[in-house]
């Protein structure tokens, strides 16, 4: 955590403006010792820094603050107040943001470091363990959760590294190997079989080094009830993309998140099955489905007494409104294999089934 002021300088920099949250106390007062690699991205290495009238969205959802000073010293927020007020002490680098806003470093809950194509008929992932953590950051994700691993082995080495200022990217929050009985065509994708298994793949990931856990369509209540438990023994969070289990089952078992808003909810299929994916009839019960339910207006309202949140991917579901998703046509400049996966989605009305991860 050390390491976010030279963040927030790199964004600074690019302009990109991001203000950085204080960051917790850390076990060590000195930052990470940065490579050279690392170090040619950092615009200013001060001790203390100040930013000077600059407007100010922190966060909170009040108005924006205008003419401000934040003072950044040892990499750590020490204050901010009105550009009058607070005294820039002799000797900081000074940093004039006129013109310029600042916003607290965001903290994202479903950033993957891989990206998904169609290759030979399957459904093809592919780790990008370079390109993917350098525009996270560069966007201003100063953290995030990676919501589902493919190489964990990857994602927990390329955290290491970033700790250790070996590599540029944000604060990781690595989540373990997707919990998916067997029932999906994906190759890559792990697989439990059974409640115990599930319980002791979360104990074994938790061991590793992973923060998080994820529960995927075809995972029964059972699998869930056990990695709450061993997660929540960890006082670590649980999620789901769900299909098996509904989303007020899955409330009611005690998970804490929920992927791609109501995407993935099978609560309002005709004739659920307990434990059986059904992605079509749930999918098609809830597109026909009105905004204004009763229905939905009470699984809101039972997630919302439950604590749990919804995270809504917006992006994901982007391509398929038909709008075009890279400004200035973007789309048509990616490798061949992704422009077409992306185009593709264009026509179609409704996410598929193996739409999102």
């Amino acid at each position: 955590m050390k390491k976010t002021f030279y963040w927030l300088v790199l964004l600074l920099g690019a302009a990109v403006p991001a203000l950085a949250q204080p960051a917790p106390p850390s076990a060590s007062s000195a930052p990470p010792q940065f490579t050279l690699q690392v170090r040619e991205f950092i615009k200013v290495s001060a001790p203390v820094v100040a930013l000077t009238d600059a407007k100010v969205i922190d966060g909170t959802g009040r108005p924006a603050l205008l003419h401000q000073t934040v003072l950044l010293r040892n990499g750590r927020i020490e204050q901010v107040g009105p550009l009058s007020k607070v005294k820039v002490p002799a000797g900081a680098e000074v940093i004039s943001c006129t013109g310029k806003t600042l916003i607290p470093g965001l903290v994202m809950l479903h950033e993957h470091l891989y990206y998904t194509m169609p290759a030979g008929g399957l459904f093809n992932i592919a780790q990008m363990p370079y390109s993917f953590p350098r525009p996270y950051l560069a966007g201003g994700a100063t953290t995030i959760r990676t919501a589902g691993s493919i190489e964990p082995q990857t994602d927990l080495a390329i955290q290491r590294l970033i700790g250790e200022g070996k590599f540029i990217g944000p604060d990781m929050d690595v989540t373990a190997p997707y919990m998916e009985e067997p029932g999906m065509d994906i190759p890559a994708l792990n697989t439990i079989k059974g409640p115990a298994d599930a319980a002791a793949s979360t104990k074994f990931w938790a061991d590793k080094g992973c923060t998080s856990f994820k529960m995927y369509m075809h995972a029964t209540r059972a699998d869930l009830a056990a990695v709450v438990a061993e997660a929540h023994a960890r006082h670590f969070k649980v999620t789901g993309h769900l299909c098996a289990i509904t989303y007020r089952e899955a409330a009611e078992t005690g998970i804490d998140n929920l992927e791609h808003g109501f995407m993935a909810s099978s609560d309002f299929a005709p004739g659920h099955v307990a434990d059986a994916c059904d992605y079509p009839a749930a999918r098609q019960a809830l597109l026909r489905l009105p905004a204004s339910s009763p229905a939905m207006t009470s699984l809101i309202k039972f997630l919302v007494g439950k604590g749990v949140a919804l995270t809504s991917t917006l992006p994901v579901f982007e391509p398929y409104t038909g709008h075009e998703v890279v400004l200035g046509g973007g789309a048509y400049s990616a490798a061949a294999g992704a422009r077409n996966g992306h185009l593709a989605k264009q026509p179609r009305q409704g996410l598929g089934q193996r739409g999102a991860v």
